[in-house]
C-alpha cells in the first residue's frame, strides 16, 4: 500500500464578512511556527492575530495548524488574521538512527517538507480504552563519503499493544490518525541538496498472511 506525498493544500475563498463589514482577502489553512509569540507560515508569511473566533487558547510557542481569515494586509508579507480553528500537531526533533529501533507498523498517509520539518499525516492502530501512549520518532542517517542520501526512518513503539492482524482484531483495536512534524532544519548546511529516502513499516495487504509487515519507502530530493 504505497502512500502519496502531497503538498499542503491551501483553501482560498473570496468572500465578504458581515461582521464589522471587513473585507476578507481569503480563507487559509496553514502550518505555522510560533516564535516568541509571532506566527509565521511555512511560506514565510507573518500572521498577526487580531481576533480569536475559535474555542481554544492560541499557543504562543511551537507548531500549529491554523485555519483563519486574512483580514488586512499590514505590509508586504504581513497580514492581520482572524483565527477560526487550530490544531496542535505532534512536534519533535528528528534523532540519529539507533541500532535496534522500535518498528511497529505505522502508515504515512501523506507527507511533505516545509518550514524545516517533515510534516505528515500518520495512521496507526491503538488498543481501545487503553491509556498506553505510543512513541513516534523520525530517525536519520546523514550522507557520508560512501552515501549521498539522507535516510529517514519513521519508527513506532506501541509497547506491545499492536494487532498482529488488524483484519481479525477490529473488536480490540481502532485505526487512528495524527499529524506529526519532525524537525530537519540544521541537519545539513543551508542550500544543501541531497536525495532523501523515507522508510516506514506497514501491514502488507498483498501478503498471504495479513500479519506480515512490509517496509515501504519513498525517494525524492530535498533542499535544506
Amino acid at each position: 500500500m504505497m502512500k502519496r506525498f502531497l503538498s499542503i493544500a491551501i483553501l482560498l475563498l473570496c468572500l465578504v464578512s458581515c461582521k464589522k463589514d471587513e473585507l476578507i482577502f481569503h480563507n487559509d489553512v496553514s502550518f505555522v511556527t510560533v516564535i516568541d509569540g509571532e506566527y509565521f507560515t511555512d511560506a514565510g508569511v507573518q500572521y498577526i492575530i487580531v481576533e480569536n473566533a475559535s474555542d481554544r487558547e492560541i499557543p504562543t510557542e511551537g507548531r500549529l495548524i491554523l485555519a483563519c481569515d486574512i483580514l488586512k494586509k499590514v505590509r508586504p508579507g504581513v497580514f492581520n488574521v482572524r483565527v477560526n480553528g487550530l490544531s496542535v500537531p505532534l512536534t519533535k526533533d528528528s534523532i540519529p538512527a539507533t541500532e535496534s529501533p522500535a518498528d511497529d507498523p505505522i502508515c504515512i498517509e501523506s507527507g511533505w517538507f516545509s518550514g524545516g520539518y517533515f510534516n505528515s499525516l500518520l495512521g496507526f492502530y491503538a488498543k481501545d480504552e487503553s491509556s498506553v501512549k505510543h512513541l513516534l520518532n523520525l530517525e536519520y542517517t546523514l550522507p557520508n563519503e560512501g552515501n549521498d542520501t539522507l535516510y529517514l526512518h519513521l519508527t513506532h513503539n506501541a509497547f506491545e499493544e499492536v494487532p498482529a492482524n488488524p483484519k481479525d482484531d477490529t473488536d480490540e483495536y481502532s485505526y487512528l490518525h495524527t499529524y506529526a512534524c519532525f524537525k530537519l532544519a540544521g541537519l545539513l548546511p543551508s542550500d544543501t541538496e541531497v536525495p532523501v529516502k523515507i522508510l516506514w513499516k506497514w501491514y502488507d495487504e498483498e501478503a498471504g498472511d495479513p500479519s506480515d509487515c512490509k517496509e515501504y519507502s519513498y525517494k525524492l530530493k530535498l533542499i535544506f
